[in-house]
């Protein structure tokens, strides 16, 4: 792995991933472009340097989230949880599982995957996969939904309940009990694979494979979690779609009515309008002061409704990204959304999965208005 270098990972997001999506399927899982961010040190950037991680600051972090996802959604998922189970080892694991994992997942040779969702769950309560001891062995069932890079992890933190604790099994999925089901259709959020993963009497050490050993808590950090990368994203998307758009009519204005090109002013004029609030809101939540929603009632929130936390990013800028796409396509036209780039029609399709993944909006939406209102 080279010295990690953000900005040497940002020339490389801005010259390759473009090419690459030129010349091969966008359904096809990207190992050069997986092999070559780790090599740049990409896939450490939340990891210490004491681990061989780069150490980066959060900004650094967030601008990696902002420029993947103006390059290609997907590659922005993969890499994004892959960075979130970093910290989360970090933070969580024992001395052994720091020093086991965090230096193979900063170089790429270990990439983890994270299976947490089961449909209908809104709360790691209510969790239905469960993880038990049967003497010195610890046994893990239950089946998570939409789990990303599922079919190309090389370890899945599958997440259960056991008694009154949410644990975190590091699952190797080559192991028997485990069944990776195949791709799930969608519009878009292609080349990375998501799938459903079942769990059937999976066998694993309960001190050595639970992070935290057995018993540790993640309850909390489920609850807490920061969503920043899905606002970084959507900016990034937001950029490279109004760039586009704007290039395209740049080239065609000439060729249009009077009348159109009025009302193309005003279109182009809306778009500018929303991307500059976007900025303004990743900005003001980049603040080293911004504060992070708890994603619990708490007087605090209810005393400074409206600041600017990760959720609220979050929630804003997925659904104005929405709302850009859809305008751009309507001003590009056909000749926009079906040129032969590309690039138009993958973000539109894209953007749909912002407002569901990490947390959905409206989960989101409801837990800043408890706390705001002080209820639970």
């Amino acid at each position: 792995m080279d010295s990690a270098d953000p900005e040497r990972v940002t020339r490389f997001v801005r010259q390759e991933v473009g090419r690459y999506l030129a010349g091969h399927p966008e359904d096809r899982y990207p190992a050069t472009l997986v092999g070559e961010l780790a090599r740049l040190g990409a896939l450490g950037a939340t990891v210490p340097a004491e681990f061989g991680g780069g150490g980066w600051s959060r900004r650094q972090v967030a601008v990696l989230g902002y420029e993947l996802g103006r390059a290609w959604q997907p590659l922005a998922g993969l890499v994004g949880t892959h960075l979130k189970l970093c910290r989360l080892v970090l933070e969580h694991g024992t001395p052994e599982q720091r020093g086991e994992w965090l230096g193979p997942m900063a170089r790429g040779a270990a990439v983890f995957a994270r299976a947490y969702h089961e449909q209908g769950l809104g709360d790691p309560a209510g969790l239905r996969t469960r993880a038990v001891r049967r003497g010195s062995v610890g046994v893990l069932s239950g089946r998570k939904n939409w789990v990303t890079n599922a079919r190309d992890a090389d370890r899945v933190l599958a997440v259960a309940r056991s008694g009154a604790s949410v644990v975190g099994v590091l699952v190797d999925p080559g192991r028997p009990g485990v069944t990776v089901g195949p791709d799930l259709p969608r519009p878009g959020m292609l080349g990375v694979s998501l799938a459903e993963v079942t769990f059937d009497d999976y066998e694993f050490d309960p001190e050595r494979e639970v992070l935290g050993g057995w018993g540790h808590d993640l309850t909390g950090a489920l609850r807490r979690h920061d969503v920043t990368s899905y606002a970084a994203r959507a900016v990034g998307s937001a950029d490279a779609v109004v760039e586009h758009a704007l290039g395209f009519v740049r080239a065609t204005l000439s060729e249009r009515t009077p009348e159109a090109r009025g009302a193309v002013r005003l279109r182009a004029g809306e778009l500018v309008t929303r991307l500059a609030v976007m900025r303004a809101v990743w900005e003001a939540l980049l603040e080293p002061a911004a504060p992070e929603a708890p994603f619990e009632p708490a007087a605090a929130a209810a005393e400074a409704p409206g600041r600017i936390d990760s959720a609220t990013a979050k929630v804003f800028c997925t659904e104005a990204l929405q709302e850009i796409v859809r305008a751009a396509a309507v001003l590009c036209g056909g000749a926009g959304y079906a040129a032969p780039d590309g690039v138009l029609g993958r973000h539109y399709r894209d953007a749909l999965a912002l407002v569901i993944v990490g947390a959905p909006n409206d989960v989101l939406l409801s837990r800043l208005g408890g706390q705001a209102l002080g209820v639970g």
